[in-house]
């Protein structure tokens, strides 16, 4: 995606139903290096495809070493966890930051197993948009 391409990040639209939920969330339970992932659409105006459902998820630090590793645990935990037909981009959040702001704004935090790894992440966050002024 280029820099200068806008993203809309909002709830999903079309929710995965609360079976598909309750499995994807007892999935990325047993993830051992998810710190916490939000469950939102993202349309990007410019490709003009419409919005699509991405899980973005930030990993514990230690998991940066082998982030292939976990961003396939993850990924394996999302297919078991949805219907055929359905599908759902992961994105990993850590090597994207500048965008947490705008998935936590959209209110859909899915899971967060280690809340005190989220609330740095958006400490560092409000950090770098504090001193950048």
């Amino acid at each position: 995606m280029a820099p200068d391409q806008k993203l809309h990040i909002t709830p999903p639209g079309q929710p995965l139903g609360d079976e598909v939920e309750k499995k994807l969330l007892e999935g990325l339970d047993a993830c051992p290096d998810l710190a916490f992932a939000h469950l939102v659409d993202v349309d990007v105006p410019e490709q003009g495809e419409g919005p699509g459902m991405v899980l973005f998820v930030w990993l514990v630090p230690a998991a940066m070493r082998s982030m292939r590793a976990a961003l396939n645990l993850v990924s394996e935990t999302v297919a078991k966890a949805l219907p055929g037909d359905r599908f759902l981009d992961v994105v990993i959040l850590n090597s994207a930051p500048e965008l947490l702001p705008d998935v936590e704004r959209a209110g859909c935090l899915l899971i967060a197993p280690y809340p005190d790894e989220r609330e740095r992440a958006l400490a560092a966050i409000s950090d770098d948009v504090m001193g950048s002024g």
